[in-house]
């Protein structure tokens, strides 16, 4: 991994703007022009920052998986919420950070699919998808939290709980209309699981 150039907050500011771009046209449609615009730097002071396409949307995706596990992990410790509650804001941080936008499909689409074509650019050998590494991460911060609860688990181990709450969330962030609602669902879901 190469050294980043350039002044940390003005990066941050470039890959905030990248990621609404990216989710926009997608990658291949996404021009270094239409992200300069977006960040309000010019053409050459983006290059000087990112050296390619490439790069730039790698770490876009680094920097949002990044941040969302983050706030996992920040959410499964908080000292203020019950475990249940820290199970939902768990599970919206990972899933729920652009439900109920109009981005929300769109990143979802090139966070999952994205890194992985991103991936497979380099000459078509097969490297680890980033997304792939961080859904693993994901689980085993839940699956962690489930075992260090006390809860009882049933028959079930608390990989298999952290997956099925992860499942059930990323099938109901596709069918609510705004994150309120998608917390509920959250909130229901966590119920059922732990009373199983």
């Amino acid at each position: 991994m190469t050294t980043p150039r350039g002044d940390t907050q003005r990066r941050e500011q470039v890959l905030a703007a990248a990621l609404i771009v990216f989710a926009t046209f997608g990658y291949r449609k996404t021009s270094m022009d239409a992200v300069a615009r977006a960040a309000d730097i010019s053409r050459p002071g983006l290059y000087f920052l990112f050296a390619s396409k490439e790069e730039l949307f790698r770490e876009t995706m680094q920097q949002e998986l990044g941040r969302a596990l983050d706030d996992v992990r920040a959410a499964l410790t908080a000292p203020d919420m019950g475990f249940e509650a820290r199970l939902v804001a768990a599970l919206d941080a990972q899933l729920g950070r652009y439900v109920g936008t109009h981005l929300s499909e769109a990143v979802d689409d090139l966070l999952e699919h994205g890194t992985a074509r991103l991936d497979n650019m380099h000459g078509g050998a097969r490297l680890d998808s980033m997304y792939d590494d961080y859904r693993a991460a994901f689980h085993d911060a839940m699956s962690e939290a489930i075992a260090d609860s006390g809860q009882p688990a049933g028959n079930s181990t608390p990989r298999q709980i952290a997956e099925v709450l992860a499942a059930a969330g990323e099938g109901w962030k596709h069918r609510v209309a705004d994150r309120p609602e998608f917390v509920d669902k959250l909130a229901m879901a966590v119920d059922v699981v732990l009373r199983s």
